[in-house]
């Protein structure tokens, strides 16, 4: 039985956080936590840098110009995750945090293409 789209979309997805992982480890970054879900949604990377603690959405796209900045319900979403990981975890509270969106476009042959980097794509609203 050949895989539906969803599953294809879904190793994709793992498979461009998995590079985004690496391109994050290179830059000086640790990762703090992957896929970490909480009742509120999913974060798909949470990274740290000194005392900077960085939640980070991934997408993968075939297309560069496709719209890759969440939809303001996402955005939502994943504030109130963050808010619950910062409640669960108190280590991290002196931290300065950032909402970042990293886009993976498709390439040729092991289909990871160019990564952008989007620092601070939305601000955190209280």
């Amino acid at each position: 039985m050949p895989p539906t789209h969803r599953t294809l979309a879904e190793r994709r997805g793992k498979y461009a956080e998995t590079a985004v992982c690496w391109w994050f480890r290179l830059s000086g970054y640790r990762i703090v936590a992957r896929r970490w879900r909480a009742m509120t949604g999913e974060i798909d990377l949470i990274v740290r840098r000194r005392r900077l603690l960085v939640f980070v959405k991934v997408k993968y796209r075939f297309d560069a110009s496709q719209n890759a900045i969440p939809s303001p319900a996402q955005r939502r979403r994943i504030t109130a995750t963050a808010a619950l990981f910062l409640a669960k975890y108190q280590q991290f509270s002196d931290h300065s945090c950032r909402f970042d969106l990293v886009t993976v476009n498709h390439g040729n042959f092991f289909g990871i293409g160019r990564i952008t980097h989007l620092k601070n794509a939305w601000q955190e609203t209280a």
